[in-house]
């Protein structure tokens, strides 16, 4: 490599150095652990009606009262409550998303149960690193799926975590990508199936089916609840091993990136096989950019690795992949925010 590579760091527009820059980040581990002590603790909730004195918070909380007042001054500084002039503690908009309540919440994501498998795979990352494995199964001796099928409480939490970030790209998604266009939809792993509702209540005609393993589709909690538990058929199935014949659209959210090349083929690779003539795939899922530019999809990247044998993939990534299961990829479309993904299509190859 020759020349001087451009360092984005040197380029913020607040001046920031490579030193302060590096101490922030390396704090934000202590402010993602406070976050998730004052939701455990349940403060945002206590002041939801109003402001309230440090001793109330403190008795109804449980906590000490100078060590809870030395946190919530602290997070205070980051814009997650306020302290008034006369000492009580009031909420403030991303206080409020703490709340069980709110409809944005973020308190399940926050849950100590959770930051704590978070915080215990990312201990293991450093081996992982080293030897390539996957620093879950360092950690915790078998597979995160397998984890969360042995441990109906931790898989609980995994299933809330999911259906608030779906809750927010869902719509995006339902709106990016033309549903319509198509009779006979079938979404793969389609978890509780609230795609299924952004996705009916903005194209009523279409045929849609749910499909993912017996257990989940028993209870399509978002489909009853949207009242549209009728209009759904939901059908059980493994997609490693075949996936329903004869649709116009199989649609993934999020199914991809799970898994390495192999296993991500083999889905792919049975969609292609089940495809009629005109047929569409499509997988919304992260499309990394290349090179040094900022991306939450790596980030998103690094956990998925710390996880899981997935992987998030660049444009070129998906190209290769769609390639190697029979597929020939036709566009990559992205959404709007706060979706981060993209909608990449294909068709089996050799069709016209």
């Amino acid at each position: 490599m020759t020349g001087r590579t451009s360092n984005p760091v040197e380029r913020t527009a607040d001046g920031q150095s490579p030193h302060a820059f590096v101490q922030e980040i390396a704090g934000h581990i202590l402010l993602a652990r406070a976050l998730g002590v004052v939701a455990e603790l349940g403060i945002a909730d206590l002041v939801a009606a109003g402001p309230r004195t440090l001793a109330e918070l403190a008795d109804a909380a449980g906590a000490h009262p100078e060590s809870l007042y030395r946190l919530l001054r602290m997070l205070g500084g980051h814009g997650v409550f306020a302290e008034l002039p006369d000492g009580r503690i009031g909420s403030t908009p991303r206080a409020d998303v703490l709340r069980r309540d709110h409809p944005d919440s973020l308190h399940d994501l926050l849950s100590m149960t959770w930051q704590n498998l978070h915080w215990d795979t990312f201990r293991a990352l450093p081996d992982a690193i080293r030897t390539g494995g996957i620093a879950f199964e360092q950690a915790f001796g078998q597979g995160f799926f397998d984890y969360l099928a042995a441990h109906p409480e931790m898989n609980a939490a995994f299933d809330l975590r999911m259906a608030q970030v779906s809750r927010a790209e869902n719509p995006p998604i339902a709106a990016a990508y033309p549903f319509g266009a198509f009779r006979r939809v079938v979404d793969l792993g389609g978890g509780r199936g609230g795609l299924l509702v952004a996705v009916l209540q903005r194209y009523p005609g279409i045929e849609a089916t749910l499909y993912d393993q017996p257990q989940v589709v028993a209870e399509p909690t978002d489909l009853a609840r949207a009242g549209l538990l009728e209009r759904v058929a939901c059908v059980s199935g493994d997609f490693f091993a075949a996936v329903p014949a004869g649709f116009d659209l199989y649609f993934m959210k999020r199914i991809i990136h799970d898994w390495d090349d192999e296993r991500a083929v083999r889905i792919l690779r049975n969609c292609a096989q089940a495809m009629l003539p005109g047929s569409r795939v499509a997988v919304a899922d992260a499309v990394m950019v290349p090179g040094n530019d900022p991306d939450p999809n790596k980030t998103l990247d690094l956990s998925i690795m710390a996880l899981t044998p997935g992987k998030e993939r660049t444009a070129a990534g998906f190209t290769a992949l769609f390639a190697a299961a029979g597929l020939r990829l036709t566009r990559i479309i992205p959404t709007a925010a706060p979706s981060t993904v993209s909608i990449i299509e294909g068709v089996v190859a050799d069709d016209a």
